[in-house]
């Protein structure tokens, strides 16, 4: 159990990229960059043609897990030591330390979307115009809400409780390729006004998976041993157990290496639409309302399916030969010792080699207004709808900025309010073909007690045959004589 735990939060943790930066989706060209949040957004890209070379961003958070006294930049030294509460070595007496949280119950959210060579280009069809567009992506999620934080006792260096029930909690994760076409076009345009719809359609790739999920309280026994006067020994057993655990991994534990491999497929959709009021002869808009569907879709995975549940049954979980004196040196030899332990069968657990995985649906709602000429106050707010089965989670965020946009250089300051309960200011500047930003912004130069979240964004894009609105008017048809 606690090589599970350490692995879940620190693998799928510290190591990561996450979700568009939500101030620079706002931007009118961030192009097929923004198509992530909103699939009409390369619509209002002045330019013709926006292609991205490659972006990507790190967004983590957790409460469990924090390094003290530090910048997420300092991580990149390697100093940072593991807390020796037995040494006198907490992030509560020194700096740059692992440490852990004694809150009863835990949760951390790691999104990871990495956007390859895309592009989208304004096409004329029919004299109805579109935006046409390609991206592919690589994306990771992992999530876990309100986790009983069983460890907090050892993390406060207090005697195990005899008798503990562990609470219920079910925790996913899912590593895939999106390859996806954009599209958007207008319903109708009038001199003041446009409807735009728009649509992202995805074929998945599935490349690793994970879902635990504990259906019932597990009961904790722990007994304690006399080694002498001074120290005891703890055996801890886990009884009224209902477990389903499924994994699928590209990870080749005999050869110790990442091996790239189709390990599921699936589809996905993005929907959207936005209603512009804009000047008359201007193609900046006044105002923007944009309502947008994302992520409607799943991976099916060919894996592993277990299943763990022997009523009256106990299962020694700690001080236990089978697991103590074991180099596990893959997921499949674990799970066949587990297994042993509940049904007396290496066998018996599995249960089929299909399980599912749902995308993390979420609806996303945008409002800009224009307060002069290039400058824009936005707000977006994301809130998380999964709707099937095993599907992830996104987080929720609320969030407001203030952007000055120009052909050359855009920039602007964000506050945003994470999952309705913490609150990050952030930034982002687009200086030509280079987009660097951070809706959390404060951790990367600024020192934080307990360092437990991360965000950073960077862009590299560029415009073939650049255009402005001078080259545009010039190009329009003229009645003069």
């Amino acid at each position: 159990m606690k090589k599970i735990f350490y692995t879940s939060i620190f693998l799928y943790s510290f190591i990561g990229f996450g979700q568009n930066t939500l101030s620079f989706s706002n931007d009118q060209y961030s192009g097929i960059n923004g198509s992530a949040l909103s699939p009409t957004t390369p619509y209002f890209n002045p330019n013709k043609w926006d292609v991205n070379i490659i972006s990507s961003d790190v967004l983590f958070r957790n409460d469990y897990a924090y390094i003290s006294n530090q910048t997420f930049f300092g991580l990149l030294h390697g100093n940072t030591k593991n807390a020796q509460p037995r040494k006198g070595i907490t992030g509560k007496t020194q700096s740059n330390i692992l440490d852990y949280s004694t809150k009863n119950f835990i949760s951390y959210n790691l999104e990871n979307d990495i956007m390859g060579p895309s592009f989208s280009m304004k096409q004329k069809i029919n004299n109805q115009t579109f935006r046409l567009g390609l991206f592919s992506r690589l994306r990771q999620q992992g999530s876990v809400k309100n986790l009983d934080n069983y460890m907090k006792f050892h993390n406060d260096r207090v005697l195990l409780p005899s008798d503990y029930s562990f609470n219920s909690a079910k925790t996913n994760f899912m590593n895939w390729n999106e390859i996806g076409l954009n599209i958007s076009t207008n319903l109708y345009t009038t001199n003041t006004q446009e409807l735009i719809i728009g649509a992202n359609i995805k074929y998945l790739i599935g490349l690793d998976g994970a879902v635990i999920n504990s259906k019932s309280p597990i009961k904790l026994e722990a007994n304690y041993i006399e080694v002498d006067s001074i120290h005891k020994k703890s055996e801890i057993y886990a009884s009224d157990y209902n477990i389903e655990a499924s994994y699928a991994t590209n990870y080749d534990f005999d050869r110790d290496k990442y091996v790239y491999r189709n390990r599921g497929n699936g589809v996905g959709i993005d929907l959207g639409i936005s209603l512009v009021d804009r000047r008359i002869n201007d193609e900046l808009y006044d105002f923007k309302l944009s309502a947008n569907l994302l992520d409607i879709g799943y991976v099916n995975f060919r894996g592993e399916k277990h299943v763990f549940y022997n009523p009256g049954q106990r299962v020694k979980i700690k001080d236990n030969p089978n697991f103590d004196d074991v180099e596990f040196e893959s997921i499949e030899q674990y799970l066949k010792v587990i297994s042993k332990e509940v049904y007396d069968d290496e066998n018996k657990s599995k249960v089929g080699n299909k399980f599912t995985i749902g995308l993390p649906t979420s609806l996303h709602v945008s409002m800009s207004k224009m307060i002069r000429p290039n400058q824009y106050w936005n707000v977006n707010w994301i809130q998380r709808t999964p709707i099937f089965e095993n599907s992830l989670k996104r987080t929720n965020v609320l969030q407001t900025s203030y952007s000055i946009q120009n052909n050359g250089i855009g920039f602007g300051p964000s506050v945003s309010l994470y999952n309705y309960e913490k609150v990050t200011v952030g930034s982002y500047l687009r200086l030509g073909p280079l987009v660097i930003g951070s809706d959390n912004i404060l951790p990367l130069f600024i020192k934080h007690n307990k360092l437990n979240a991360a965000s950073i964004f960077f862009a590299l894009k560029f415009y073939p045959f650049w255009d402005n609105e001078e080259k545009r008017r010039s190009r329009e048809d003229c009645d003069c004589w």
